[in-house]
């Protein structure tokens, strides 16, 4: 900005300075008075003013159609390329399941994570004795014979089929699903996490605290059978 007003008054010093001069020039010879030397000084440098000014306007001319004609280069920005995490996939090892059959034969099944234990027989029902059966297991799925209802664990969760869960294995014990605990297993007890002993389990058998009600099955159960089957049988408290 200062530039283009030190040129704008260059130039106006210069045109004032050759037509004043030129002016006074004239005017002293038309009158006689001769060679006038400021008049002479105020043209000449009014023209070197003016010569300086088309100089630069010239220079700064032809600077920018050089720049115009300069082809523009454009850098290729590449991006910066962030280095992922290299993340190690591991492996749970399979831990194999040992199941014993009644024919003494054994199996091994190949199960990730958890080991899980079901009886041996394909099918075992749980009835109260006098009365007829009141739960049909069958490996993971649970039949409630007086409901029609069936139950299938799913890891350790126990769900009701055609609604969703209901209880969750926790160890030696089982809880609702959305709630508190409710019992578990010691030793061949069957306690109330908060109320105590509530019945025992002696071979087939299982029977309450108060020896009201007794409970076969037709065979073995594992941990993780009776404790659905005593959530079942004795109910949410």
């Amino acid at each position: 900005m200062r530039k283009q007003y030190l040129a704008y008054f260059i130039l106006v010093f210069g045109i004032v300075g050759v037509a004043y001069g030129t002016h006074l020039l004239v005017y002293h010879f038309n009158h006689g008075n001769g060679l006038s030397i400021p008049a002479l000084l105020l043209l000449v440098f009014g023209s070197i003013a003016l010569v300086l000014v088309l100089t630069l306007l010239a220079f700064d001319y032809f600077a920018k159609k050089k720049k115009k004609s300069e082809p523009v280069v454009i850098e290729e920005v590449k991006p910066i390329e962030e280095e992922k995490p290299v993340v190690k996939e591991e492996t749970a090892p399979k831990q194999e399941v040992k199941v014993e059959h009644s024919s003494n034969r054994v199996e091994y099944v190949s199960r990730p994570k958890e080991r899980v234990y079901y009886s041996a027989s394909s099918t075992v029902y749980v009835k109260q004795v006098g009365y007829g059966p009141l739960l049909r297991v069958e490996g993971s799925r649970i039949l409630d014979m007086r409901s029609n209802t069936y139950y299938r664990f799913e890891n350790n969760i126990l769900y009701q089929e055609g609604s969703g869960p209901v209880f969750e294995i926790r160890g030696n014990q089982i809880k609702n699903a959305f709630g508190g605990f409710l019992y578990e297993i010691s030793g061949s007890n069957i306690n109330k996490v908060y109320g105590g002993f509530y019945a025992s389990i002696s071979g087939n058998y299982i029977t309450l605290f108060d020896l009201s009600v007794k409970y076969e099955m037709t065979d073995s159960l594992s941990k993780k059978q009776l404790l659905a089957v005593a959530a079942l049988l004795f109910g949410k408290y």
